[in-house]
């Protein structure tokens, strides 16, 4: 008997392309995220988490803070990293050097590199984002400290899920240069430049999950002031 394919992965685009580039689809988790978060939720964040929802809402005036200003920020931090990705030598076109870089751990490090880039940047624009939220009233002062201490005990976690697309990429790496029949040259083969085009589409799709806090912050904002919304990448 023939087994049946496995289902595509639905969800964001990170997922797709991870189950894609891996040649299988994605396991469910075997959990509820409720179950999950009380495993990643260490007690000492959870005491800190307890405070900020227990600790009473401030009454005083808060300062008005142009939503606007902040999706613009949010769009060209976004654009920002989009373009530190596209401009990294690991994409450099031809390779940089006398000799072109075709070994797996000059992209492992690159790669790593980026995701270090990623992180921090959604980083500094969510801290801005809070700063925001603290400005506009008591509620959404709450909101901006529930979110740090997320933030905080998230970090871990995130870092290790998204870290698997490291051994993903690897393996891609490894299928395209066993499958090339390609004579050793200086100029990039193709199957590297299909592997580029597959890493740097990865990385885009994991600055999309990066930015999904921020977006998140954005809306507890308000619209901006001509009505409009930050727009969410498919």
């Amino acid at each position: 008997m023939q087994s049946q394919p496995r289902p595509t992965p639905s969800g964001p685009r990170f997922v797709r392309q991870l189950a894609q580039l891996a040649g299988t689809a994605a396991d469910a988790p075997a959990h509820p995220l409720s179950q999950l978060l009380s495993h990643w939720l260490e007690w000492k964040q959870a005491v800190a988490l307890a405070r900020v929802l227990d600790a009473p809402a401030g009454t005083g005036p808060a300062a008005v803070s142009p939503a606007g200003d902040a999706a613009a920020e949010l769009a060209e931090a976004r654009a920002a990293l989009a373009q530190s990705i596209g401009r990294d030598r690991a994409f450099a076109a031809p390779p940089e050097g006398p000799r072109p870089p075709f070994e797996w751990s000059y992209f492992q490090q690159r790669h790593m590199a980026l995701q270090h880039l990623l992180e921090s940047g959604s980083g500094r624009l969510r801290e801005t984002l809070r700063q925001r939220l603290a400005a506009r009233s008591p509620a959404l002062a709450r909101l901006a400290a529930v979110d740090a201490v997320m933030e905080q005990t998230l970090a871990r976690p995130t870092r290790s899920l998204l870290g698997r697309a490291t051994p993903v990429l690897e393996h891609r790496f490894q299928e395209l240069l066993s499958a090339s029949d390609e004579a050793p040259g200086t100029e990039a083969p193709a199957w590297l430049e299909r592997f580029r085009h597959d890493m740097h589409e990865l990385l885009l799709a994991e600055l999309d999950i990066r930015l999904q806090p921020a977006e998140g912050l954005l809306a507890a904002l308000g619209p901006a002031p001509d009505g409009t919304h930050a727009t969410n990448p498919p």
